[in-house]
């Protein structure tokens, strides 16, 4: 998916999204360019995901034939326009005299073809648009005289409430419900993807596979839903596919790695399910995919140790400064990275940790990273000893004198569910402060991974086996035989002892 982007000056996030090719001459340029009015990565990220959905519901606007539109369906958009007209003036309507004013103008407008096309077009428009409707011109004509009329019935009840008058509108369920799946669909007689998808997700949930990969999963379908315009799973062909991935990379921006290793991934992984249960007899994504070119490298992927030093002092000194970070974030900032920079650890991981995953095995101090506290990548625990250098500077201090429950969260109760959002946004805020108060703004590395990188280089250089490297960070062994038996605690405490102190100021 394209990410919120920050201006550099006013550190304001902004969504930035190029126009698909075949859209470019209706909409009039090339790029759709605005500002999601936060300076909070967590909050743009939410801002951004309606912003996108919504100009996603524009291209197919645009993209649509043309169709006409029952009564009905007129009716109830036009409701959505009363609707608003009385949510957002719900608590302060003003005074009568705006009203019996507005009220006059109405009065001018209706009957006046001129006069309705420049009071209600824009809205009208704007309105279609948002619910991805493409019509014809008398279905426009009827619906920019509803919504006349929907003006006309909230004018007279503003008026009211302007009066001291709240009581309810005795005509306000003239309007149908709206529902944007009300429109007739063509019947198929095979499965469809949203089967399939339930099907899958019924078959992951029950191997014990995390709620995540749904979430994502879901996600990436309905982006093949939506380009396809249809769910009938006979009705795909391997070139839509392959189209399909095609418009990803070309129309929205993405890379080919997140094309091939996220979207046509998920498909693939349903259909091939699909495929085993004998749902279906082709799998119309099986032969599709998609180059990916060598990544350019211009340098390590982990942090120098000019770098690694950089981060860490600032982390030393994140809480005595002031500022308006959460004290829940500052504690994230201080210790994260020292822990990561110690264990290899993903930055979520350590995020979501809880005072009970502390604890002390044969007088050796040892951290649990567990998806019973949130997630971890493919699902395992393990262990992974407390460095000296981290003992020394206070971390199990600070563990064992947290509240119970999670240590980096506004809410110490959070269940595990919660925790993947929350230990996910304190794991941003650590990246937005490493790129804006620790300075390192290098975009070739990763705020928060680069640490998993730096470990490896560190461990191989301390002469830690390859072996004990995989058990600390969680990697898979290189072969079966690595996977059979345990790492006990005073082996890994022996080889994570190998790792030199970091010195900072």
């Amino acid at each position: 998916m394209p990410r919120p982007i920050k201006d550099p000056k006013s550190g304001i996030y902004y969504i930035r999204v190029r126009v698909p090719a075949d859209l470019v001459a209706s909409v009039g340029r090339a790029e759709v360019s605005k500002s999601l009015r936060t300076r909070e990565p967590a909050e743009a990220k939410e801002r951004f995901a309606v912003e996108y959905a919504a100009i996603q519901k524009r291209w197919a606007a645009l993209r649509a034939t043309p169709e006409p539109l029952p009564l009905k369906r007129i009716v109830s958009l036009a409701g959505r326009v009363y609707q608003r007209l009385m949510t957002t003036l719900d608590q302060e309507p003003g005074e009568p005299v705006i009203w019996e004013q507005v009220k006059r103008l109405n009065e001018q407008v209706a009957g006046n073809d001129v006069a309705l096309e420049e009071w209600y077009g824009p809205t009208v428009d704007e309105l279609l648009i948002e619910e991805g409707i493409a019509t014809d011109p008398l279905s426009r004509t009827r619906l920019l005289k509803e919504t006349q009329r929907a003006w006309e019935q909230a004018t007279a009840q503003q008026h009211k409430r302007s009066q001291g008058d709240f009581s309810p509108d005795p005509d306000a369920n003239r309007f149908p419900e709206w529902s944007p799946d009300n429109k007739p669909s063509e019947p198929s007689s095979g499965p469809t993807l949203s089967d399939l998808f339930d099907k899958w997700k019924k078959d992951h949930l029950a191997n014990g596979k995390t709620e995540n990969t749904v979430k994502d999963f879901r996600q990436k379908l309905d982006a093949l839903k939506d380009y396809l315009g249809h769910e009938d799973v006979d009705r795909i062909s391997a070139r839509e596919i392959s189209e399909w991935t095609d418009h990803l990379r070309h129309e929205r921006g993405l890379t080919p790695k997140t094309v091939s290793g996220k979207y046509l991934a998920a498909v693939k992984t349903v259909f091939r399910l699909a495929r085993s249960k004998f749902l279906i007899e082709n799998d119309p994504a099986q032969s599709v995919s998609v180059k990916i070119p060598p990544k350019v490298k211009s340098r390590s992927s982990g942090f120098t140790e000019a770098e690694a030093r950089r981060v860490l002092s600032a982390a030393n000194k994140v809480l005595e400064q002031s500022s308006n970070m959460a004290h829940h974030n500052k504690l994230a900032c201080r210790w994260v990275p020292w822990i990561c920079a110690y264990t290899g650890a993903r930055a979520g991981e350590i995020t979501q940790l809880r005072k009970e995953d502390l604890t002390v095995v044969n007088g050796i101090p040892q951290l649990t990273i567990t998806p019973e506290a949130g997630s971890v990548k493919a699902g395992m625990y393990r262990n992974v000893p407390v460095h000296p250098h981290l003992q020394e500077i206070g971390l199990l201090d600070f563990i064992r004198n947290a509240k119970n429950g999670y240590l980096f969260h506004s809410d110490p109760s959070s269940t595990p569910a919660e925790a993947v959002k929350r230990s996910g946004n304190a794991r941003d805020k650590i990246a937005f402060w490493v790129r804006d108060s620790a300075g390192i703004t290098d975009e070739r590395i990763q705020p928060n991974h680069a640490w998993r990188h730096r470990f490896k280089t560190v461990g191989r250089n301390a002469d830690i086996a390859p072996e004990y490297l995989g058990a600390i960070q969680g990697h898979s062994g290189r072969t079966a035989g690595e996977d059979y038996g345990e790492y006990p605690v005073e082996t890994l405490y022996r080889e994570i002892c190998k790792l030199p102190q970091i010195k900072v100021d």
